[in-house]
C-alpha cells in the first residue's frame, strides 16, 4: 500500500481566490457607502413625510429635508433635487438620482436610486 499524500491548494488556485476575494471586497467598499447613504435619504424622506405637513409650505418641507441631510452628512445629493408636490390628496416627496462610481480604469458602475413618499398612500 502506498501512503496518500496530502495536497493543498496550488499557487494558481490561491492567486485566483485572492483576486476574486479582492474584487468582491472592492465592490463592497466602493458601493456600500452609497447604499448606506441612500438608506439615510429614504429615512429622511419618510420621516419628513410622516410629520404634519398640512400647514407646511414647500420651502419649509425642503428646509426640513436639507436639515436632515446636513445632520446626517449627506453630501452626494443636494436637497434642492428633492421634488415636492402638493395636491388635494396630500404631499408627495420624491428624490430620484444616479451615482456613477469608477471601479477600475475605464469601468464605471451606475447606481440608480428612487425614493418616494406620498402622504395620501397608507403606510405601516
Amino acid at each position: 500500500m502506498r501512503a496518500n499524500k496530502q495536497r493543498g491548494a496550488t499557487l494558481t488556485s490561491t492567486i485566483i481566490t485572492v483576486f476574486i476575494a479582492g474584487f468582491f471586497l472592492t465592490l463592497v467598499f466602493k458601493l456600500g457607502p452609497h447604499y448606506l447613504d441612500n438608506r439615510i435619504i429614504a429615512g429622511a424622506i419618510q420621516q419628513v413625510g410622516q410629520s404634519d405637513l398640512d400647514d407646511e409650505t414647500i420651502p419649509d418641507i425642503r428646509r426640513k429635508v436639507s436639515d436632515f441631510f446636513t445632520i446626517n452628512n449627506i453630501r452626494d445629493v443636494p436637497a434642492n433635487q428633492v421634488v415636492i408636490t402638493r395636491d388635494r390628496d396630500g404631499v408627495r416627496i420624491s428624490l430620484d438620482y444616479e451615482k456613477r462610481i469608477e471601479m477600475f480604469s475605464n469601468v464605471d458602475v451606475v447606481l440608480k436610486f428612487n425614493n418616494h413618499y406620498d402622504t395620501a398612500e397608507p403606510h405601516d
